[in-house]
C-alpha cells in the first residue's frame, strides 16, 4: 500500500530525530533545523522545489552527506545546492548568489538573509538572534538596524534567526527594541560626557527585552563596541554624499535625551534633500569635521556631567571648538541653533556672540503660543501661529545684529520672548528657533515646517 505524500513526509521527518532532534516544518515544504548550545543554538533549514531541495545555511556538528540524506528523505527531493546567510565554506555543494524561488537581502560585512515569498518565510541569518547572545562586536550597528526595516517591511509570518528559538514577525520587533536601546543607553552616556567604564557599569535593559535571560545580555565588548561607533573619529560620518549638502547634527544632553531629538530632526533634514550626520560626541565638533560638511545644527546646551549628576558640571565648548563655528560660519556656510544651544556656553565668547542671544531660563512645561513676526521671511513663509506643549525660552538677543521673526506667548500672556531669528553673519547664514524640547514641539507640522524652511534658506535654496 502506497502512504499519501504527506504522510510519508511524516514519518521520514519521525524517522530524522536522531541525526536532527530540532527539525521542524514551519510551512508548506519548508524545515528548519535547529542545534544543540555547543554550537550557538544555530539554525539552517530547507525548502522543497519542483525538482530539488535547496538548503539554506549548514547544519552544525553533522556531516554534510549525512545531512544530503537526511534533506532527501525527509522532503523527498535530493539537495545539490545552497544559499548561505554568512560566507562560508560548503563542500560538495553548489553556492549560490540566487535563486529564482527566494529574495535574497544583502546587509553588512557580506551578511544576507533570505526570504521566501511565496512561503512567508524569512530565514534571517545573523540580522535577527532570539535567545543566546548577540555577538554585537560583529556588525556596524546603525547598518543592522536598516537591515532589519528592510525584513519588518516583508512582514513574514515565519521568522528563523541564525540562532536562538524560530518564531513569528515579533523577533524582529525584539531584535530592534534591543538594539535601538542598546544604541540609546551608550547615547545618552556619550552626550553627557561620561566615559566607557561608567557607561558600562550603569547599563542595563529592561527584562522585557530578553528572550533567554541572562544568556541574552550584552557584554562589556558590545558596549564598547556601540561607543566606538558613536565617538569620533569613527562618528559622526560613515559616507559623504557627493550630491547633496551634508550636515554635522550635535544633538543630546542630561535634559535631552538623543533619540527622541534624531526622530524629530532627521524628517525635516531629509525632506530638505540634506544627509545628516548625527552625533552625540561633543569631540567630533571640530573644524576638520566642518570642513566636510555645509550645514552645522546644534539641540544640546553647554553642559556635560562626567563625573555623574551629583556632581558639578563641566563646560565642553573649547576655544578651538568656537573659533572653528565662527570661522565655518562667517566663512560662508550655515548653522541652525536649536532650543537650548545658547545653554551655559563659554559666557561672553564668540560662539554665543555669533548666535546673537543668550540663554536665562524657562518657564514649565506647558502649552504656549508661538507667533509670527515677519510673515515674509522664508524661514516664516507658509507657517501660521502655532500651540505646543514645550519649554518657553526667553532669551535676550541682539536687536542691532539679528533679524525677529517670530516670538512666544506665555499661557497666561504674561510672559513674551523671542521664538526665533536669521541673520547673515560674514559670508554665512544662521538661524535660531527655540523651540524643541518635547517629542509635541518637535513633530509638530508647523515645527517641521519651520526647520524645512530655515534649512532651505541656510542652505540658499529660496
Amino acid at each position: 500500500m502506497r502512504l499519501a505524500p504527506w504522510l510519508a513526509i511524516l514519518l521520514a521527518s519521525a524517522s530524522s530525530a536522531a541525526l536532527l532532534p530540532h527539525v521542524e516544518q514551519i510551512s508548506r515544504n519548508v524545515w528548519a533545523a535547529g542545534f544543540a548550545a555547543k554550537y550557538g543554538s544555530a539554525n539552517c533549514g530547507f525548502v522543497a522545489l519542483d525538482t530539488e531541495t535547496l538548503l539554506i545555511d549548514l547544519p552544525h556538528g553533522v556531516s554534510i552527506p549525512d545531512y544530503l540524506a537526511e534533506v532527501q528523505r525527509i522532503s523527498g527531493k535530493p539537495a545539490k545546492s545552497i544559499l548561505l546567510t554568512e560566507d562560508r565554506a560548503a563542500p560538495g555543494l553548489a553556492k549560490l548568489d540566487k535563486h529564482p524561488a527566494v529574495q535574497v537581502i544583502p546587509y553588512d560585512n557580506g551578511r544576507r538573509s533570505i526570504w521566501l515569498p511565496s512561503h512567508g518565510v524569512l530565514f534571517a541569518g545573523p540580522a535577527i538572534v532570539n535567545g543566546p547572545r548577540a555577538d554585537v562586536t560583529k556588525h556596524d550597528t546603525s547598518a543592522w538596524l536598516k537591515a532589519i526595516d528592510a525584513l519588518d517591511w516583508r512582514k513574514p509570518a515565519k521568522v528563523v534567526p541564525a540562532f536562538g528559538s524560530w518564531g513569528g514577525p515579533a523577533l524582529i520587533a525584539r531584535q530592534r527594541r534591543f538594539l535601538t536601546e542598546l544604541r540609546r543607553q551608550v547615547a545618552y552616556g556619550i552626550a553627557l560626557g561620561r566615559p566607557l567604564d561608567a557607561i558600562t557599569k550603569d547599563f542595563l535593559l529592561p527584562a522585557s527585552y530578553y528572550t533567554w535571560m541572562p544568556y541574552d545580555l550584552p557584554n562589556a565588548a558590545d558596549i564598547k563596541h556601540v561607543y566606538s561607533e558613536l565617538t569620533a573619529p569613527h562618528a559622526p560620518f560613515a559616507k559623504l554624499a557627493t550630491d547633496r549638502p551634508n550636515a554635522l547634527v550635535l544633538i543630546g544632553d542630561r535634559f535631552h535625551e538623543p533619540e527622541h531629538l534624531e526622530a524629530g530632526l532627521r524628517p525635516a533634514l531629509e525632506a530638505s534633500g540634506v544627509v545628516p550626520h548625527f552625533t552625540v560626541d561633543v569631540q567630533a565638533l571640530n573644524a576638520a569635521n566642518l570642513a566636510k560638511v555645509d550645514l552645522l545644527v546644534i539641540l544640546r546646551d553647554g553642559m556635560n556631567w562626567p563625573g555623574g549628576f551629583d556632581k558639578p558640571y563641566a563646560i565642553w565648548m573649547t576655544p578651538e571648538q568656537e573659533k572653528a563655528v565662527v570661522d565655518f560660519v562667517e566663512g560662508g556656510k550655515a548653522f541652525l541653533n536649536l532650543h537650548n544651544s545658547m545653554g551655559l556656553y563659554p559666557k561672553d565668547g564668540p560662539y554665543l556672540k555669533l548666535v546673537g542671544g543668550n540663554y536665562i531660563g524657562h518657564g514649565p512645561l506647558e502649552r504656549f503660543m508661538v507667533e509670527i513676526v515677519d510673515k515674509d521671511h522664508p524661514i516664516t513663509r507658509g507657517l501660521s501661529d502655532w500651540w505646543a506643549a514645550d519649554e518657553q525660552h526667553t532669551p535676550p538677543y541682539d536687536e542691532k545684529k539679528v533679524h525677529l521673526l517670530m516670538r512666544n506667548r506665555s499661557d497666561d500672556g504674561k510672559a513674551v520672548a523671542a521664538a526665533g531669528w536669521a541673520y547673515e553673519p560674514g559670508k554665512g547664514r544662521l538661524a535660531h528657533l527655540a523651540s524643541g524640547h518635547t517629542r509635541d514641539a518637535l513633530e509638530h507640522p508647523m515645527y517641521q515646517r519651520a526647520l524645512r524652511n530655515a534649512i532651505g534658506w541656510l542652505l540658499r535654496k529660496e
